[in-house]
């Protein structure tokens, strides 16, 4: 049976990102090396993985396509504000937008997840249990005010269940919904 992983904020050929977020590769080529391994150990072919933006910065349409063809599993991109744009890039994936909804299972329940690159404050379900993945923000000093936000709004009663999936937050490979709210703390122990 497939899984459903995610992941955003890649940056796959982005040579600046190695300092912004303090990555622990010495150059891109060493940094496409390790996040492909880190992907291919656990996603398999018939798995479908979401990149949550970001999956390219500066690179070449060829080269997107060297690093789409070596990574496991059918992707979905949404669309972030370093990814290429063109018909021959959106090719690559199984669809390429700017947001997406989706119901996966759960340990059995279903749990309806709203995808986009940039934080929404407030979103259609948040009231009902959505969950909400985003990036964008990396770890940076902005991504830490958006963590504060959340826990504060969650402290008013006001259920905001949105996670910062970056790759730099997620040891650079791709989760499942289950590891991603489990880290947080959210998913009981059956």
């Amino acid at each position: 049976m497939s899984k459903v992983f995610f992941i955003s904020d890649l940056h796959f050929g982005h040579k600046d990102v190695i300092a912004f977020d303090h990555r622990p590769f010495q150059n891109v080529q060493i940094m496409e090396e390790e996040l492909i391994r880190r992907w291919n150990k656990k996603v398999s072919r018939g798995d479908h993985v979401f990149v949550i933006g970001d999956m390219f910065g500066g690179v070449t349409t060829a080269h997107a396509g060297e690093i789409v063809h070596a990574l496991n599993g059918r992707i979905h991109l949404i669309r972030g504000n370093h990814d290429p744009r063109g018909e021959v890039f959106e090719s690559l994936f199984e669809e390429v937008v700017p947001s997406k909804a989706i119901a996966i299972r759960v340990r059995g329940e279903k749990q309806s997840v709203v995808m986009r690159h940039r934080l929404l404050p407030f979103y259609a379900g948040n009231n009902e249990g959505v969950v909400q993945l985003y990036g964008h923000t990396h770890d940076s000093a902005v991504a830490k005010l958006e963590d504060k936000y959340l826990l504060f709004m969650n402290w008013l009663g006001i259920p905001l269940h949105a996670f910062n999936v970056g790759a730099c937050r997620m040891d650079y490979e791709p989760r499942t919904l289950e590891e991603i709210l489990e880290n947080a703390g959210l998913l009981l122990k059956r």
